[in-house]
């Protein structure tokens, strides 16, 4: 019995396939690898605020860095309030402040909840922060 062989241009293709879909993994492992400090951050975090602040479902989670780097989760407690819980990142005590009290026109679409020297602030997407509880800019 007499084996068929693969023409020379089917070989090529099947090589040249078997490269890209070794690149595509490649990317897809490196990209898992980079995301995962972000991915368990985001889980520490929504956990602590579920624990601490009584958040029942996380609905906001950002990383904030002023002077210090702050996660932000925003979510809904049992009363279906909108809270707001800042966790420094490298420990102290955890903010909660209630969304209702934000008098800026910003909020969690338009900016990032965090912590500058111990206050709430909104930082814009240019760096500016404007104080939570008045809306004014501050200094950073």
């Amino acid at each position: 019995m007499k084996r068929k062989r693969l023409t020379k241009t089917k070989q090529i293709w099947i090589g040249v396939l078997l490269v890209i879909l070794a690149v595509l993994i490649g990317i897809l492992f490196f990209y898992t690898q980079a995301m995962r400090p972000f991915t368990q951050a985001k889980a520490d975090a929504i956990g602590l605020a579920k624990d601490k602040a009584s958040i029942k479902k996380a609905t906001y989670f950002d990383m904030v860095t002023t002077q210090s780097t702050t996660y932000s989760v925003i979510g809904l407690d049992k009363q279906d309030k909108k809270l707001g819980v800042l966790i420094p990142e490298k420990g102290g005590e955890i903010t909660v402040v209630a969304m209702s009290d934000n008098k800026s026109k910003l909020n969690e679409k338009t900016a990032k909840l965090g912590l500058n020297d111990g206050n709430v602030v909104w930082v814009a997407a240019d760096g500016s922060c404007y104080d939570f509880k008045t809306g004014d800019q501050v200094k950073k």
